[in-house]
């Protein structure tokens, strides 16, 4: 019997790596299972399911970095995506007005919008809070405190 070499290493070209972390994260989005990610990924593209981890472990790496983006970037890519809807001549009146009126609210210069309870906190009625324990209480008031600290311009 004969030993035969391995096959020779292929090497994805980045576009095609690009194709497959974005499918990944689609994937990821639907809520596959990761066993369901490796599988499909393997077959479709002819990679081992070792090579499909790394790619994984890619796709989360960047999907964490897009969630930590700071707002203030968060902010600027809004305005200019939909400063690009205003601008472009295929877009519809209303797509137009939709764009200001967002624009509108994303810088705070809609009027009409008012700050709203978060929903966790109007369902502490007077009922509820009085069948608290002073764990739960403390734990409350702490949650308040701390997301008031997080977010002052919202309405507690």
């Amino acid at each position: 019997m004969t030993d035969s070499p391995p096959p020779p290493r292929v090497r994805t070209s980045p576009q095609r790596s690009e194709q497959i972390v974005r499918l990944i994260k689609k994937m990821i989005g639907r809520g596959s299972f990761i066993s369901e990610i490796k599988t499909a990924i393997a077959e479709e593209f002819q990679i081992s399911r070792r090579s499909v981890e790394r790619y994984i472990t890619r796709a989360r790496r960047e999907m964490l970095e897009e969630v930590e983006q700071n707002l203030e970037h968060h902010r600027a890519d809004s305005l200019f995506f939909y400063r690009s809807v205003i601008d472009s001549p295929k877009s519809t009146e209303r797509d137009r007005l939709r764009a200001r009126e967002r624009i509108d609210r994303l810088l705070g210069l809609d009027t009409k919008a008012k700050p709203r309870k978060k929903a966790w906190l109007r369902k502490l009625t007077p009922e509820v809070i009085r069948n608290m324990s002073s764990e739960e209480l403390e734990a409350t008031r702490q949650r308040v405190i701390r997301e008031r600290e997080q977010s002052p311009d919202e309405y507690y």
